[in-house]
């Protein structure tokens, strides 16, 4: 089952792109639930979460569909989105919420099935993904508590002199905690590369997954901001344009 989200306040755009999707389903033996909701914040409302796609409309009343955007992507980091507007000029910007792409108001059949061709990619990765690394669980040392904690919660890893500072968002409800854990950065590379974790400098250690946008001088993650280091920088915009590439997104880098 794949669940799509539709936010657009023009009804009539909700329901054509619901009923291309419909047949695109049905064209590709694709299972889909469809839920529809008329604004921003009536998605928001609704407290609906669980999404493996979203497609947003920008132009909206009240909240954008980027500003939507960007909440969302405080707490979930995989879903994929997709623009759906006549803004062509603003959708550029869908680049910093880690948008798949566009689609351009009225929306025709064949760029609608070459958005879902993508966009479903993107979800059947994120599914083998998070079969896969959400199981993965470390122990880390708090103080006298022992956590368990999942590989895909951790954001990133930051060094201070000998010290590790894991960076971790639970995945459930957002929150954000700081486990500080006696080591080097060269035992969590040797611990976490094989997860998708690349270091953007001498200091910092970057869930490759948890990336939601990039600068020729930043990674940023969510409203985060670290830096990339000269001597890390072509090793981790080539480790990022690969992620991109194997979710089915377009490369903003390139």
């Amino acid at each position: 089952m794949i669940r799509i989200g539709i936010v657009d306040d023009d009804r009539s755009s909700r329901e054509s792109i619901h009923q291309e999707i419909s047949d695109y389903a049905r064209n590709h033996h694709l299972e889909c639930e469809l839920s529809e909701y008329e604004s921003a914040l009536k998605f928001l409302d609704s407290g609906d979460k669980g999404f493996d796609m979203l497609i947003l409309d920008i132009d909206m009343p009240g909240m954008s569909g980027m500003e939507l955007a960007e909440k969302i992507r405080e707490t979930d980091k995989d879903v994929v989105i997709v623009f759906c507007t006549n803004l062509q000029q603003f959708a550029i910007n869908g680049y910093s919420v880690g948008a798949l792409g566009f689609m351009v108001k009225p929306v025709q059949p064949y760029a609608l099935n070459l958005t879902m061709d993508r966009a479903i990619n993107a979800v059947k990765m994120n599914q083998k993904h998070n079969n896969t690394d959400s199981d993965t669980k470390f122990v880390l040392k708090d103080g006298t508590i022992s956590r368990l904690v999942s590989v895909s919660d951790i954001d990133y890893i930051e060094v201070r002199q000998h010290y590790l500072l894991y960076n971790i968002k639970d995945s459930n409800t957002g929150a954000r905690i700081v486990i500080k854990n006696r080591g080097t950065m060269q035992e969590a590379v040797e611990r976490l590369s094989q997860y998708g974790f690349w270091r953007c400098s001498s200091s910092f250690l970057v869930n490759i997954k948890s990336v939601t946008a990039v600068s020729r001088v930043n990674v940023f993650i969510g409203n985060e901001l670290l830096p990339i280091g000269r001597t890390f920088k072509e090793s981790f915009m080539d480790a990022f344009s690969r992620y991109l590439a194997k979710k089915g997104w377009e490369d903003p880098c390139q």
